[in-house]
């Protein structure tokens, strides 16, 4: 049974990141700051580029870290929101930021690393198909770790270096992650797209302004779905499958 048990595992933890969404709707508030932020930053290190004419290329490199140390931010403050909710507590945006300047060298750190394995994986891809396949992989699984590395960080006392450390121990959640990765996000991405299909021939007969709207709106609520289960998916599993520790309204099978 403990095969299917972790099968099911996935799908329990996925159902109660939208459950604990309803216990606090306060933890939607940061992948919305996320992507506006993003573009803030976007937009201003963009106009600068215009007068870099000396290194453009190192200004593209420093605005995609830039933005990548925003996003790592933000998802470690909500990794600590999601994290007191868990616990039962009343969790605010305020306290999440707290959290996450409190671990802010560890989270430059984290940045740099992952950084440095997106510039790897990307002159790996520029090399023919096997370079494309090898970079491809590198990136898949170094997006992986990192979800798992920052509830590490985050939730425990943990540093970076020790929070790597510990990713031995993330093979105990191999079931739980492929699920997730190979099962449940292709299917939400095919629901997704279905709901976009049928918004549009619902709205189709409005003008196209109408589909524009409400595609462009569609387009917002996934993305900020996708960074918010992303986060509270692999904080989730990281506490109860990893640090086999209890939640509340949530029933797992935990490996030995």
């Amino acid at each position: 049974m403990g095969f299917f048990d972790r099968l099911a595992n996935a799908w329990k933890i996925f159902v109660f990141s939208f459950q604990i969404l309803g216990q606090d709707k306060s933890l939607f508030i940061l992948p919305f700051v996320m992507i506006l932020g993003s573009g803030i930053i976007f937009s201003f290190m963009f106009l600068g580029y215009f007068f870099v004419t000396e290194a453009p290329i190192l200004w593209m490199i420093l605005t995609l870290f830039v933005i990548s140390l925003w996003g790592t931010f933000i998802a470690a403050a909500q990794s600590w929101m999601v994290h007191e909710v868990l616990q039962g507590k009343d969790t605010t945006v305020g306290s999440g930021v707290s959290r996450a300047l409190h671990n802010a060298k560890d989270i430059f750190y984290y940045t740099v690393v992952m950084s440095i394995i997106t510039l790897v994986s990307s002159y790996f891809r520029s090399k023919g198909r096997l370079g494309e396949a090898l970079g491809g992989t590198m990136s898949y699984l170094a997006g992986i770790i990192g979800k798992l590395v920052i509830p590490a960080m985050i939730v425990t006392e943990r540093s970076f270096g020790e929070a790597v450390a510990q990713l031995k121990q993330s093979v105990r959640a191999f079931p739980e992650i492929a699920t997730y990765e190979i099962g449940i996000r292709p299917l939400t991405h095919l629901a997704l797209f279905l709901v976009f299909i049928i918004s549009f021939f619902v709205v189709s007969p409005f003008g196209l302004i109408a589909v524009g709207i409400t595609l462009f709106i569609l387009l917002i609520v996934v993305i900020l779905l996708a960074l918010y289960v992303n986060t509270t998916y692999y904080t989730v599993l990281y506490l109860t499958i990893i640090e086999k520790k209890r939640v509340s309204g949530l029933d797992v099978y935990r490996p030995h």
